[in-house]
């Protein structure tokens, strides 16, 4: 019986220590912030999912945008608009993975994503209450935008 508990003991230790040391080295990346040639530039590591997420805000309310090159238009959330303060906007249809969902389109707003900011563009609001916003194309037309070897880089644009 002795014999049985050690070996217990000793599998959940290999088991645990395992799973300790995969989490440690598989940790994402942090995002790197730098400043070439007169121009910004942030280098976001792909996540454990394939994704690139940048921590940002919508009119100050913080948000974590998933980068989707695909999407015209940055988008968040009802919960994130409310508690953004965005004014009720007008209706919209919008196309999605989903399917076509109705939302509102709010314009004139403030996004940032990471030490960037874009002023005055538009903010579709979806009837989901996701804590994930999408960065959109009306985003990331301000930047250059560039992938390879799991990373994406925004850089701004030179005037």
């Amino acid at each position: 019986m002795n014999n049985h508990v050690v070996a217990l003991a000793v599998w959940l230790a290999l088991v645990i220590g395992g799973y300790v040391l995969i989490d440690h080295f598989s940790a994402p990346e942090p995002v790197v912030r730098s400043k070439a040639g007169g121009s910004y530039e942030i280098v976001v590591p792909v996540a454990r999912d394939g994704h690139y997420y940048l921590d940002g805000a919508v009119n100050g309310q913080a948000v974590t945008f998933l980068v989707d090159t695909g999407a015209s238009y940055v988008s968040i959330g009802a919960d994130v608009a409310a508690r953004a303060g965005l004014p009720a906007g007008v209706a919209g249809f919008f196309t999605t993975a989903n399917g076509s969902v109705e939302g509102r389109i709010v314009r004139s707003q403030t996004v940032a994503a990471d030490m960037f900011e874009v002023s005055g563009i538009t903010v579709a609001v979806m009837p989901s209450n996701s804590e994930f916003g999408l960065l959109g194309q009306n985003f990331l037309r301000y930047f250059a935008v560039s992938q390879s070897d799991g990373k994406l880089r925004l850089r701004a644009r030179e005037p």
